[in-house]
This record gives structure tokens, C-alpha cells and sequence, in this order.
């Protein structure tokens, strides 16, 4: 009966996706936050020719109040405006846009692309 316990529990355990249980409440409390007019940094890959050199780097897009900002890891801050985003490819993990003929790609979570097109909009 106790092997039977702890195959069950193992199975269990691997159907669960960590990542999205735990990052769907990171995501839920910077939109709350944006919500409430606070500055937050969102998770990305971005490439971008004058920010990336066009090669694809991991970092933050700071939205809210003022410019959106590109935060690299390691890197400078720098004032984030790609221009018309056009979607490209959507699936449960991240929603990619396109910009410039496709020389400029943005990668991000799809429950947070809502927040970042409406402050590059803005």
C-alpha cells in the first residue's frame, strides 16, 4: 500500500507545472499593481537592433508610469519604443511579436502582453 502511495504521489507531482503555478502569481500581482498605477518590471527576450546589438537577450520591460524601458541583465536601462508590433507565433509559454520587418522580436508571457502593448501604446 506505501508503494502504491508513493508511485501515486510521483505521478501526481509530474503533471504539475511549478513554473506556471508559482509564476502565475508573480504575473497576477504586477498586473495588480499596474492596476493600481505602480511601476513593474515584466520578464521578456528581447532583439533589438540599437538595445541587443540584434542578438536575443533575456531582461525587463519597465511599464507604468512614463516610458517603457528595456532593463537588461547586467546591462543599462535604456528607453524601449520598437514602433508597430505585429504577432507572430502564440503558444501556452510566450506570445512573440515583430517589428521593422522582423528585426526587431519580443517575447513574453501571453497574460502579460496586454500590459506591454498598452503601454507602448500610450
Amino acid at each position: 500500500m506505501g508503494e502504491l502511495l508513493v508511485v501515486l504521489v510521483g505521478n501526481l507531482l509530474t503533471m504539475i507545472d511549478m513554473t506556471e503555478l508559482f509564476g502565475g502569481r508573480r504575473r497576477r500581482s504586477r498586473a495588480a499593481a499596474l492596476a493600481r498605477g505602480a511601476r513593474v518590471e515584466i520578464p521578456c527576450v528581447l532583439r533589438f537592433e540599437e538595445l541587443t546589438a540584434g542578438r536575443e537577450r533575456r531582461g525587463r520591460l519597465a511599464v507604468g508610469d512614463g516610458p517603457v524601458r528595456w532593463l537588461p541583465v547586467g546591462g543599462e536601462p535604456a528607453e524601449f519604443d520598437p514602433g508597430e508590433l505585429t504577432m507572430q507565433a502564440v503558444d501556452r509559454q510566450a506570445v512573440t511579436f515583430h517589428a521593422a520587418g522582423g528585426r526587431t522580436e519580443l517575447r513574453l508571457h501571453p497574460d502579460e502582453a496586454p500590459l506591454v502593448l498598452r503601454a507602448l501604446a500610450s
